[in-house]
């Protein structure tokens, strides 16, 4: 089941994909499926999977858990603690059997709440921040995400391109236009920031991929 549209270039790295190992645990993802929950793209996980193994963070900081499958492709791609935040208490449940499977529970720590209420509470320094939770929260998220991050800590973004919404190759519905001009604030700042090296990659729904630099 796919969560995102997609054109013909990201069916060919889709494709290139069937050559590799899949890029996270592939009984979460069919968990995923059969219930319809929204989760990373195979070429995002695989993107996702090689930018954690390049970091080899200590610290990693998880905005949109659902039942853990983003989670747990850092957590066996490096040795990190994962403090991951979601509402959903029910998707939440999932993630904690989804980890303690996986052998991974006992370096995990859920904060559950809103994003908004949350994130602004979190301390510390993460080197590896995974964005992927309510697309229209971004733009209010970003500024506390910037300032949890050491210098060379990344910072990355799923679904910024929202299905070619954001770049005209697909109409904006009148329903969605919120989302889409919140988004475009968010690309704005994220690209802009003089303290982030930015650039958007069009893999799966679109992904952001900033590095804050040591000054």
């Amino acid at each position: 089941m796919s969560f995102y549209e997609h054109d013909k270039t990201e069916d060919y790295l889709l494709k290139l994909l069937e050559n590799s190992e899949p890029p996270g645990p592939a009984e979460v993802k069919r968990e995923a499926e059969k219930f319809g929950v929204p989760i990373v793209s195979d070429t995002g996980a695989q993107l996702l999977k090689i930018v954690t193994r390049m970091v080899r963070p200590s610290r990693i900081l998880e905005i949109g858990t659902a039942i853990g499958y983003s989670g747990l492709i850092m957590l066996m791609n490096s040795s990190a603690r994962l403090y991951t935040v979601d509402f959903d208490e029910a998707a939440l449940e999932r993630a904690r059997k989804n980890f303690a499977k996986y052998g991974a529970g006992d370096r995990v720590r859920i904060l559950a709440g809103d994003v908004s209420d949350v994130v602004p509470m979190v301390e510390g320094r993460f080197e590896l921040i995974f964005l992927d939770g309510p697309k229209g929260r971004y733009y209010e998220l970003l500024p506390h995400l910037v300032d949890l991050l050491p210098a060379g800590g990344v910072l990355l973004c799923d679904n910024v391109l929202y299905s070619g919404r954001m770049s005209g190759a697909r109409e904006v519905p009148p329903e969605k236009r919120t989302i889409y001009d919140r988004l475009e604030i968010f690309m704005h700042d994220v690209t802009s920031d003089p303290r982030l090296i930015t650039s958007v990659l069009p893999v799966g729904d679109g992904m952001s991929l900033s590095v804050r630099k040591p000054f």
